[in-house]
């Protein structure tokens, strides 16, 4: 039996496009689904790769700062001098930094606060330890560097690593004194 070229579709070709469609529709939301958790998880982790480049900024500072800076801090806070690059093709100046908490946001501001770098938004700076002279101090007024800071605070309620950071430590190391091996060549 043929077919009327100008009939329509008959209602077994409607259900098996119906079928099609929905199968489609199904696998489409069940993809946008995945998608929308993966970016949700996503977000909920970049904060936490913020705080960790805010934590390697704040140690490029304290580490790359001058022998000769001036460094003052207590246990709540501390201020020091560091070279600050601005990008795209600024020289390094040295600019004061402070480090504290600032309401609820534990920062390290640069200069006039053209640069900002947060280690956390909702923190609870538990210490700031200073070792010089063979103890561990929460003040350090002295006239040189400490030999090490230890950077202590809570993330969120969560505890985090405390960060420890030798001041100065690239102009340190660059020095050669009388006691040196001479360098070969």
């Amino acid at each position: 039996m043929r077919r009327n070229g100008r009939a329509g579709v008959t209602l077994l070709e409607m259900l098996i496009a119906l079928w099609v469609m929905a199968a489609a529709a199904v696998i489409l939301s069940s993809s946008l689904g995945l998608t929308g958790r993966a970016l949700q998880r996503v977000g909920s982790e970049a904060a936490d790769v913020d705080a960790l480049a805010a934590r390697v900024v704040l140690r490029r500072w304290l580490e790359e700062m001058p022998v000769a800076a001036r460094f003052t801090g207590d246990a709540a806070g501390m201020e020091f001098g560091a070279l600050i690059d601005v990008p795209p093709l600024t020289a390094a100046r040295v600019e004061t930094v402070r480090f504290g908490m600032d309401g609820s946001a534990l920062r390290a501001v640069a200069g006039d606060g053209a640069v900002v770098t947060e280690l956390s938004d909702d923190a609870s700076l538990t210490v700031i330890r200073y070792f010089g002279e063979g103890v561990w101090r929460e003040e350090w007024t002295a006239g040189s560097l400490p030999e090490a800071i230890r950077i202590e605070y809570l993330d969120r309620g969560r505890i985090v690593p405390p960060l420890t950071v030798i001041p100065a430590r690239r102009a340190r190391q660059s020095e050669i004194s009388l006691s040196s091996p001479v360098p070969p060549g």
